[in-house]
């Protein structure tokens, strides 16, 4: 029961490390079009490149890992349509809210967005800002849920049918648009699935490795990948995704252990700032990365860039927290950003 409860820890920690990956991947070019980088921090973009290879997937396993819990254990979720209801309200809702008052406006003004664009990545779910992850989840669920009967029954066929969702989402995300996020709900399936078992059949081998020897081969495997990229190699080229499939899934694996045995030795539960955190740690995801814009509007090349990099995560969290606290005051705002 311990590890069910140091998920809301894991689950918070991740978030925040998502809004450390925004606050510093300006620096590795490209973000934010019309801003000209005026100066280079490697060390932020090799921090963000890190960040971004276990964050989410992280975060999709602890999904995978409560929705077993809940549907297998608890006995909830047994009918579909109450489900998708569900799952609509604290996903889709909020999708469709932030992006009409919060994200579109931000990215007309910042990204320089036309209708075409707002159409393409908003209103079609391409490449919604941050919001992407709320729609993934979303078909995440609608995926697994017909096939999780079969997935807790059944290991090789089950881990061969995810395997080959993943294929499915990879290789379409090469020739189609990737409307509504259905090509990266196919391959963050796989992390959903591996928190399914890992509920399922216990985590204690898992847990006998040391946190440190996660964490070493995920960051040597993290550079190997980082130095192999260099290389312009056909044979590299082929094995690139491979490895980085590799990694995502050792980073989960990572992050889950590891954050789970900080989880036992802090006293996180008696903290007011992590519970201040932890209850508004999907309202400062929906809001966040906007408030990184001004940030780097206002700031960049004025500033030493990692000082920089600091103020932009203080002013994502301080901004988005109170923007959530406002929103939490009133029922139907809440409802609004997929809150009870």
């Amino acid at each position: 029961m311990k590890e069910l409860d140091n998920c809301k820890f894991v689950k918070t920690i991740l978030m925040i490390f998502i809004v450390a990956y925004h606050s510093c991947i300006f620096w590795a070019g490209g973000w934010i079009p019309g801003i000209v980088l005026h100066t280079k921090a490697p060390l932020l973009v090799n921090f963000a490149g890190w960040l971004s290879t276990f964050h989410i997937y992280g975060f999709t396993l602890i999904s995978g890992y409560l929705f077993y819990f809940l549907r297998c254990e608890k006995g909830k979720y047994t009918n579909f349509i109450p489900f998708v209801i569900n799952k609509a309200k604290r996903l889709l809702v909020p999708y469709a809210f932030v992006s009409a008052i919060w994200a579109i406006p931000s990215a007309v003004y910042y990204l320089q967005y036309n209708c075409y664009d707002v159409v393409k990545r908003f209103v079609l779910g391409a490449s919604p800002s941050q919001l992407w992850f709320l729609l993934m989840l979303f078909f995440v669920f609608m995926i697994f849920y017909p096939l999780s009967d079969f997935l807790e029954k059944h290991n090789v066929g089950g881990a061969l049918t995810v395997l080959a969702i993943y294929g499915i989402g990879l290789a379409g995300s090469m020739v189609l648009p990737n409307v509504f996020q259905i090509f990266t709900a196919c391959q963050y399936l796989v992390f959903f699935w591996l928190g399914f078992k890992i509920r399922q059949f216990g985590s204690e081998a898992l847990m006998r490795i040391p946190s440190l020897v996660w964490i070493t081969v995920d960051v040597l495997l993290f550079i190997l990948i980082q130095y192999l990229s260099v290389f312009d190699a056909t044979i590299i080229k082929l094995l690139n995704p491979g490895f980085s499939f590799l990694l995502h899934i050792i980073g989960a694996l990572m992050a889950f252990v590891v954050l789970q045995k900080l989880a036992n030795r802090v006293n996180w539960k008696e903290s007011k700032v992590f519970s201040l955190l932890s209850k508004n740690s999907m309202p400062v995801y929906l809001f966040h990365q906007q408030v990184i814009y001004v940030f780097i509007s206002l700031l960049n090349g004025a500033i030493n860039p990692y000082l920089h990099a600091v103020i932009n995560f203080i002013g994502a969290m301080g901004i988005s927290l109170l923007l959530s606290t406002l929103l939490m005051k009133f029922e139907w705002t809440r409802f609004l950003i997929g809150e009870k």
